[in-house]
């Protein structure tokens, strides 16, 4: 089992003159103490417009700035929208931080499915997929040759040039692609895709998904593989918090998923989750459990280090390569945060490296 680190750098209000500065340097201090902690991946997300929600528009550029304050820590772009960004553009900034991290890059892609940010920029939000797939495919193509010699679909027509620079992992970084829906576990394998849920889905309802994937990437065809590198992983997130009391770290992590489902009244909230039927209907579902049982369903992940294993166990056991834990979520501090960090590291990580060198004996 891995164990990565995701940041939307949330601001809920009130906000002060220096709130959204120590946001960002308190997320590359985050990710410092990530890889400090024995953390493999740290993944942020791709946002715009989503004031509290989300102050990320530039993941690219925050990860450049930690890859100069760490060395093995993978960086994942969890997601790319790939829709709303030439393809050219797409593929000279991955590759850029690539070089920049010394290799250490993870390229995860989406569509962008909220009709707010998408609309903003300028896209149509219904041809998101079809955009996406195209875009996807015209980077590969700058990736596999050293001059790129062009590519015309039904939704772009790209000059032959030369991308540069290229990125150190050959033939690309490892792409992702998110999975907000169970349905997309399946299509990712067939692409060789590796995927990002959300424990949105209970282990008990992920577990099939998890098994379409597996079968889907060991039947493709290579040659038909979007990726020219299969990247056969299973990652989730899902919001947490690790507290010495257990019954801190249960209610500060089920508090913190409560606010990232809509439990808030931030300005754009309803602008939300709009292929899960809705933030209404997220948050109706989240509202129906008590704490404990938000718990015991996997959709928040929080507790004494005890618990938090126990929580990871249920995910391993259905076959799942990476735990991503989301703690800097709704109104958990920065104190918070560094203590969960510190206390996953020093009591969760370690079992499970324990019990993988035991098997493997």
């Amino acid at each position: 089992m891995k164990f990565g680190l995701m940041t939307q750098i949330q601001m809920p209000r009130p906000w002060t003159d220096t709130t959204e500065r120590n946001g960002y340097w308190n997320a590359l201090e985050q990710g410092v103490a990530a890889e400090a902690a024995g953390f493999e991946y740290f993944w942020i997300t791709e946002q715009h417009f989503l004031i509290e929600i989300g102050h990320c528009p530039s993941p690219d550029m925050f990860l450049a700035a930690l890859s100069q304050r760490t060395t093995t820590l993978r960086l994942g772009l969890g997601v790319v929208l790939l829709p709303l960004h030439n393809p050219f553009y797409a593929a000279e900034r991955v590759a850029t931080l690539d070089v920049l991290s010394n290799g250490r890059a993870e390229f995860g892609t989406g569509r962008g499915t909220t009709p707010y940010v998408v609309e903003g920029l300028g896209f149509d939000p219904t041809e998101g997929r079809e955009v996406g797939r195209e875009a996807l495919e015209a980077i590969m193509k700058m990736y596999d040759n050293e001059f790129f010699l062009g590519f015309k679909g039904a939704k772009f027509d790209l000059p032959a040039r030369h991308v540069v620079p290229r990125p150190i992992q050959r033939p690309h970084p490892p792409l992702w692609v998110a999975a907000t829906n169970l349905e997309t576990f399946e299509h990712a394998g067939r692409q060789g895709f590796g995927v990002i849920g959300v424990t949105r889905n209970t282990p008990a309802e992920t577990k099939a998904a998890i098994d379409a994937y597996r079968a889907a990437i060991r039947a493709a065809d290579p040659a038909s593989l979007v990726a020219r590198k299969p990247n056969n992983q299973v990652a989730v997130f899902g919001i947490t918090c690790c507290d010495p009391d257990d019954r801190v770290g249960r209610d500060t992590a089920c508090a913190a998923a409560r606010w990232y489902y809509g439990d808030n009244d931030a300005e754009l909230n309803h602008a939300r989750f709009a292929t899960a039927g809705g933030v209404a209907k997220v948050r109706e579902r989240i509202a129906a459990m008590t704490n404990d049982e938000l718990i015991a369903n996997g959709m928040a992940i929080g507790g004494n280090p005890d618990t938090i294993c126990r929580q990871v166990e249920k995910w391993a056991e259905i076959g799942l390569d990476q735990m991503v834990f989301m703690i800097q979520a709704g109104n958990t501090t920065h104190d918070q945060v560094m203590r969960s960090i510190d206390l996953i590291g020093e009591k969760v990580i370690p079992r499970f490296t324990t019990a993988e060198l035991a098997l493997s004996a």
